[in-house]
């Protein structure tokens, strides 16, 4: 295979250098993020810099009942440590150690640049220069890669970021032919292993899918390359079961999965047929691991219409039309025929897998449901797929673009068919007036005032009640949420007697404020008025009678 001309690796450079400029868009507002997920990592890489450690003592929380936190962190024992995967904060964080605390926000935008890249390398041994050079533009401008690759202190990104360089070492194999080529396997072994730590439970089908991978090329790979790639992935999975233990009690055990609960799963018992209790009893644990949200199959083709197909349908309408030219046939050379059969395999079997896991379950990331927009769960989650779709696009655009009568019209055909999926990406990643990356600054931007209005309003040592302000206020308040809830207002009186207390959320009106303070606090010997109102939004104080 030819070297990198000196065109592409400019051209590459650029598109990586204009997908990474457009991500800081949403970090002009530091130290706010859209989503607690973000924040809680954000807070726990600081952390890990500080300390060495993903926890912070809450002293309320001794006597509370572990109660006051935000969500996406967890308290056990009066202790905050990540409701979540450790493998971000820790990575940020040790990086922050050496380069400082304001590089965290940046890596996710970096990593993501370099993927593309690596991406190039992937698809032109599996395909050829040009749909490698096609599919590694079409990621760096694809909306879902582009969007999340801004929302910096989410897992996704990063997570197939490495997964995408574990696979670069493996297929590309830089080293090959030197005197150290095993290099090759120990990289890719420890970015496989880095990617597991981030994202863990995806290792129910990643590790199968690598299996089947090796198994396939075995011929020109050693046992001793094997044992590299899974002592490698075993030495930078090390630190995450030493730090679980360190965090959690236990090496096995995830922020998700604290005290036995773990957060959002469905007993199988209602997702599955009920005329199939048999199958339960023996299958409910692998099933439980394969399928954490159930089965269901009206779920999955709503989900997967709305948020894997319509949604980016400028991308869905390619690789349908690039499919059938991605099957090997008698032209592709013999020797390259297996690793695109391997790759429409994988293709297809992440796609299905991931579209029937996810699919089954419906998140709930949008205050109105009914939206369909990029900042849904499902968009991240399938990211993986997204990537891998990007060849089959490729393909279709340099079909189409073939149909022209002169190679300077087919080239300029497949620009414009470039530019025009560029163009539809940017209105759905940056102008989506719900959740795209513009609204979601301008937001965060709207929230910074308000949370400096209300830490200037209330006291250091505050409990904030909330409904979802809680990305607002920690970790410079305490918070506690929700309000509607009985456990909280069991709470209050306690909360009271120890700290000042408060609500923060959507106004209310006079009949429920009458309600409250007649009836539902009255009973508690509390009482609730206004401090300051927000837009729609109002600071309560709550006090004893």
């Amino acid at each position: 295979m030819k070297p990198v001309s000196t065109i592409d690796r400019w051209l590459l450079a650029a598109v990586a250098l204009v997908a990474f400029l457009g991500c800081l868009v949403m970090l002009r507002v530091s130290g706010m993020y859209v989503s607690p997920d973000e924040g809680a990592n954000a807070f726990f890489a600081h952390r890990f810099k500080q300390t060495g450690m993903l926890s912070a003592f809450e002293p309320l929380n001794v006597s509370l009942g572990d109660a006051i936190h935000p969500r996406s962190v967890v308290s056990v024992a009066g202790r905050l440590v990540p409701g979540s995967f450790i493998g971000l904060p820790v990575m940020y964080g040790s990086i922050a150690a050496l380069l400082g605390e304001w590089s965290i926000p940046f890596w996710t935008p970096a990593l993501a640049a370099l993927a593309v890249c690596a991406w190039f390398g992937i698809v032109r041994k599996l395909f050829d220069r040009e749909i490698a050079l096609l599919s590694a533009i079409l990621l760096a401008i694809h909306p879902a890669w582009w969007y999340y690759s801004a929302r910096s202190l989410m897992h996704n990104v990063p997570f197939v970021a490495l997964l995408i360089f574990s696979a670069y070492f493996l297929v590309v194999r830089p080293s090959s032919g030197r005197r150290h080529a095993s290099l090759d396997f120990v990289a890719s072994g420890a970015c496989l292993g880095l990617a597991l730590f981030v994202r863990t439970n995806e290792a129910v089908w990643i590790v199968p899918a690598v299996t089947a991978l090796f198994l396939a090329f075995r011929a020109g790979v050693s046992r001793r390359q094997v044992a590299w790639f899974v002592a490698s992935v075993a030495i930078a999975l090390l630190p995450m079961f030493a730090l679980n233990q360190a965090t959690y009690g236990s090496p096995f055990t995830f922020g998700y999965n604290v005290g036995g609960n773990v957060a959002g799963l469905e007993d199988v018992a209602s997702a599955v047929s009920a005329d199939a209790p048999t199958i339960l009893t023996y299958l409910s644990a692998p099933f439980r691991a394969l399928f954490p949200f159930g089965l269901s199959w009206k779920d999955t083709a709503r989900n997967v219409a709305y948020y894997g197909v319509s949604l980016f349908w400028w991308m869905s309408l390619l690789t349908l039309i690039g499919l059938p030219f991605a099957v090997p046939n008698r032209s592709v050379p013999s020797d390259v025929r297996p690793r695109r059969r391997a790759f429409a395999l994988l293709a297809l079997g992440v796609t299905l897998y991931l579209g029937w896991v996810y699919g089954s379950w419906t998140f709930f990331d949008n205050p109105d449901p009914r939206q369909v927009t990029i900042g849904n769960s499902h968009v991240r989650y399938w990211l993986p797929v997204f990537v891998l779709s990007t060849p089959f696009a490729a393909l279709a655009v340099r079909w189409i673009s073939r149909h022209a009568f002169t190679d300077f019209a087919r080239r300029t055909f497949a620009v414009v068919l470039v530019v025009l999926c560029l163009v539809l990406s940017v209105r759905v990643a940056f102008f989506s007036p719900e959740d795209g990356i513009l609204a979601a600054s301008d937001g965060l931007a709207g929230s910074r005032e308000v949370r400096d209005a209300v830490l200037g309003l209330t006291e250091r040592d505050a409990v904030i009640v909330v409904d979802r302000g809680d990305k607002l206020f920690f970790p410079y308040r305490r918070v506690l949420y929700p309000l509607r809830s009985d456990a909280t207002y069991e709470l209050m009186p306690r909360i009271v007697l120890r700290a000042p207390l408060y609500y923060y959320g959507i106004t209310f009106p006079e009949t429920d404020l009458s309600y409250l303070n007649d009836e539902k606090l009255a009973g508690l010997g509390l009482k609730i008025e206004a401090v300051q109102a927000f837009d729609i939004e109002t600071l309560y104080r709550i006090t004893k009678r």
